[in-house]
């Protein structure tokens, strides 16, 4: 591909980065990741990148791409899945490996009643004042432990929470197409679908017809044929028992340790620092530079093994919406980061997750549900605002009545924010709304029981498919947690629309914490994946 000439340079700096790949100056499929060139203004600068998972690997490869030297800092360990399977531990069968430092599991029947031994496990859980956030913590981020849900919002909600510096034709046309390329997005194959071990997945299309949702497939960053050998019994059983949220042990999962960090670390200028926490950022005095310190752990006992003070040219946040934002409060209260605005912290959102469970259902959904999922449909006429609902695959143990896990997702418009807490020394969500207080739990609520109405209780089954959506159960149903927190350093707010922290011109975020607390009645992993690749294609753009 040709070089961007100069003057189309020019014509970018005028019209800002974003407007200049919307108009088409720099080439909707000639964005500027695309050209895998170093850039000579770039090269020989550092970069350091805090947080791995979706944004952070893509920031990675770009910046490493584009010829800088990139140290990535993650806080979880690297996992490598062997032929053998049991990398990881189970939700049936947990282990240190299921949460990061805790006595308990985050995720199960009744993980309070769980004790396990402490360590680096996968899942960290915030506990927030008034919700909880759950989030994985490893090389690799929330990759390894999402169910990969990888939808794209539609343009009717999209227009009525982004702003039109964030074009919906921009991301349909560039960004979420390239990276459901690179993350190997596709939908649940009929084929598997066929298969005896997928009765929960067929189960909920029928009920889907029986309410009158139009289903919609769900594209997935799986590798399909990892899949099919667990069916085969070539690979070990994961995702056709319902297990992958501690780690896919048939490496199904096409998470971004395979895919943009690995090919950030092949370019030879990317390194990954894994187990080191961070702790402190601060500007260098008079220089628009950075300094993070970070503590090198021991993966079981947590001792700080060695703390390192690194420095760099450019510092992008990639930590997620909760840690992104939490470095960056806790630095303006420490006096480090002194020019962050009022904003910064705001526009914090749970992306309308409304967690629920259906039980003693009349169909046969099977136990080890085979997954991670298939379709959902849209609740447009919802009375309190617009919403969705998808079947989540599940080891439902045999002892318990049939029963499939639901996330109903929501246009809630409410909003909290993340705040330094000086009880803990960082940022802490406050979600100031009591139990039904929002319109996205309203609409949960409506949507669940309406549903079992037309599936169940309509039929004479008054006493089956029961919507569970109690905060006290399990792991938290209702609004009691999030997997999808976003918000916090909000384009246009804290960060302008090219992911500069506003006040500072080499500090950028990256991830969830620049989405304005929605990403419209879908899983956000695609559109964070998207932003990420348009924030760097900016970026890049900048410099050359």
């Amino acid at each position: 591909m040709g070089a961007i000439t100069r003057r189309h340079a020019l014509k970018i700096t005028a019209v800002g980065t974003g407007a200049a790949v919307a108009s088409g100056l720099m080439g909707r499929e000639r964005a500027l990741a695309a050209y895998g060139t170093a850039v000579p203004s770039l090269q020989g600068k550092t970069a350091i990148v805090i947080g791995s998972g979706f944004s952070g690997a893509v920031t990675a490869y770009r910046l490493a791409q584009a010829g800088m030297q990139v140290t990535v800092i993650e806080r979880g360990r690297r996992w490598t899945v062997t032929p053998q399977g049991g990398t990881f531990c189970t939700i049936s069968n947990p282990d240190w490996r299921a949460a990061w430092f805790s006595d308990h599991p985050h995720l199960g029947l009744a993980p309070t009643l769980t004790t396990i031994e402490k360590g680096a496990g996968l899942v960290a859980k915030h506990f927030g004042d008034g919700i909880n956030v759950l989030s994985g913590t490893a090389v690799g981020g929330g990759s390894l432990v999402i169910g990969m849900f990888m939808p794209q919002p539609r343009k009717s909600e999209w227009d009525t929470v982004y702003p039109p510096q964030l074009p919906y034709d921009l991301f349909d046309g560039v960004y979420w197409p390239r990276a459901r390329q690179n993350l190997g997005v596709t939908p649940l194959p009929d084929d598997i679908l066929a298969a005896p071990q997928y009765k929960g997945a067929r189960a909920w299309l029928q009920y889907v017809a029986e309410f009158g949702g139009t289903p919609v497939k769900i594209p997935f960053a799986v590798d399909w044929d990892r899949v099919r050998a667990e069916l085969a019994g070539t690979a070990p059983a994961c995702h056709i028992i319902g297990e992958g949220p501690h780690g896919s042990n048939s490496g199904a999962k096409n998470s971004v340790d395979k895919n943009y960090l690995r090919w950030a670390e092949e370019t030879g200028r990317c390194t990954v620092l894994s187990l080191h926490v961070v702790t402190a950022i601060r500007e260098v005095s008079g220089q628009d530079r950075f300094e993070v310190v970070a503590k090198n752990i021991h993966e079981r006992s947590g001792e700080t093994l060695a703390t390192r003070t690194l420095a760099c040219d450019y510092l992008f946040m990639a930590a997620g919406s909760l840690y992104t934002t939490s470095l960056l409060v806790t630095a303006r209260h420490d006096g480090t980061l002194t020019r962050l605005n009022d904003q910064a912290g705001k526009g914090w959102g749970n992306n309308g997750d409304f967690l629920m469970s259906r039980l003693s259902l009349r169909k046969d959904v099977g136990y080890a549900q085979g997954g991670p999922g298939n379709v959902k449909f849209f609740d447009d006429a919802n009375p309190y605002c617009r919403a969705a609902m998808a079947w989540e695959a599940a080891p439902v143990p045999t002892w318990v009545p049939k029963t499939t896990a639901h996330l109903i997702t929501t246009m809630t418009p409410e909003r909290g924010e993340i705040r330094y807490d000086a009880a803990s020394g960082a940022g802490k969500v406050y979600w100031p709304y009591g139990l039904m207080e929002t319109k996205g739990e309203k609409a949960g609520r409506d949507l669940a029981t309406r549903f079992w109405w037309a599936t169940e209780g309509s039929k004479g089954y008054l006493f089956n498919g029961l919507p569970d959506y109690d905060e006290g159960t399990g792991p938290g149903f209702g609004f009691a947690g999030t997997w999808h927190p976003l918000g916090g350093m909000v384009h246009g707010k804290a960060t302008d629309f090219d992911g500069r922290v506003l006040g500072y011109p080499n500090l950028y975020c990256v991830d969830g914490s620049v989405l304005p607390g929605s990403a419209c009645l879908a899983n956000p992993s695609l559109t964070i994946t998207a932003n990420a690749e348009r924030i760097t294609d900016a970026f890049v753009a900048a410099h050359v």
